[in-house]
Parts: structure tokens; sequence; C-alpha cells
């Protein structure tokens, strides 16, 4: 644990982190130390706990999204929370995919501790309330609805958990990897077609998720949070 934050962080923020509303205990760790390093384990934190216990996620992303626009959020080494937070984020999200995309991690299949699908939760979540978007993000969901591809099924249910999160989100501002849900329930369709979804579990996933994935905002309200 750096030595820019408190020494007992990492249950500090746990403890923060279990509450029915963690918002406010979370800005007041911050202003007790508003550095660079309290809102690395502060962010971290927040990853840990949601792969931990991921129908929390929503919760906690409000969470995060209620601390980042506090009027009382300090400024950190001239940058604001939102800055910071958007830039980590999407730093940890990336290196999330890369570390959960090797074949070990992807051969451990549709199973809640999945960290590809648990990095899709946090990304979709991400997208959802503005706390983060990036072209890795992007990207990931445009390779993995491909039928080109050489995407597996655990692929093709991370990129439907961050459509069913924030379609709506994902749709307006991903222009070049997607440019509408039609086409991307297509290309979710050819990918079923071809064969790639083998798992009872990710089949059943994709029949309740198809016809919520209307691409509105909380269309995965009932799913994740």
């Amino acid at each position: 644990m750096s030595n820019e934050t408190s020494p007992n962080a990492e249950q500090l923020f746990r403890d923060a982190f279990a509450l029915p509303d963690p918002a406010p205990e979370l800005l007041e760790l911050v202003k007790a130390h508003p550095t660079y390093d309290t809102v690395m384990d502060l962010l971290f934190h927040y990853t840990v706990v949601v792969q931990e216990n991921p129908y929390r996620a929503n919760t906690l992303a409000l969470a995060l999204m209620t601390v980042r626009d506090s009027p009382d959020a300090p400024v950190i080494d001239d940058y604001t929370l939102p800055e910071l937070f958007s830039r980590e984020l999407a730093d940890l999200h990336s290196r999330g995919f890369d570390s959960a995309s090797r074949p070990q991690n992807i051969k451990k299949g549709f199973v809640p501790t999945n960290t590809f699908l648990l990095t899709s939760l946090l990304s979709g979540f991400s997208i959802k309330y503005d706390l983060t978007d990036s072209s890795d993000q992007y990207g990931n969901i445009w390779e993995n609805l491909d039928v080109n591809s050489s995407t597996s099924e655990v692929g093709v249910i991370g990129a439907s958990i961050q459509l069913l999160t924030s379609g709506s989100t994902i749709v307006q501002s991903s222009d070049p990897y997607i440019h509408s849900a039609n086409e991307a329930t297509t290309k979710l369709k050819a990918q079923k077609s071809k064969g790639v979804m083998k798992d009872s579990n990710a089949l059943r996933f994709l029949e309740v998720g198809q016809p919520l994935m209307k691409f509105k905002k909380n269309s995965a309200h009932s799913l994740f949070s």
C-alpha cells in the first residue's frame, strides 16, 4: 500500500464499499487523503469488490459517479476526480481485458468467476455512467461480435454484457466500431448461428438477454443491479 494514503486503506475502502450507500464514506476517505495513490486505492478496491460480488456492480458504480460529481471532491495534483477516474479506469479496464484474454483465463468458461466476464461488467458500467470510455473498450466489443474473428463464447458473452449494461451509450459513442443497435444484434445472432456458443449457460444468457437488448437506458438493471 502506498505511503501517500491511509495506512489501513484496504480495510477502510472495503468497509465503505460494504455500506448500502458507499458514496459519503468514500468521499470522506478521498478528502482525508487527497492524493493520487488514494484515488488508485479507491478504484482498485472498487474493481476487487465488484469481482467478489458482481450483483453490487450497479450500486458501486453509482457510488463512484456520486463521488466524482461531488462539489466537495478535491483537486489532486491539478487533476479533477473526473479526469483521474476517466484516465485510470480506462487503464484498469484495458489491462483487465489483456489479462483476462489469456488462454488460461478464457478456458475457465462461462462461470461467475471468469475474469473476462467480470472485466466486461466493469467496463459496461463505466460506459453507462460516463466514468470512462476508450477505443480499447469499444474495440473489444466489436472484435468479439465479428463473425470473422477467432473469438470464444466467453468473448461473445463479454460483449453482450457490455451491450446489455450500456447499449444505448455504446451505439451513440462507439462509431466507427458499432453504427447501430441493429448491426450489433445482427452480429450477435451471427455468432450464435456460427456455433460459437456451446455452453448451456451461455446459450441461456443469450436467450434471456436478446429480448432485453433494446439499447435503452437501464436495460440491464434487472440483471446486474
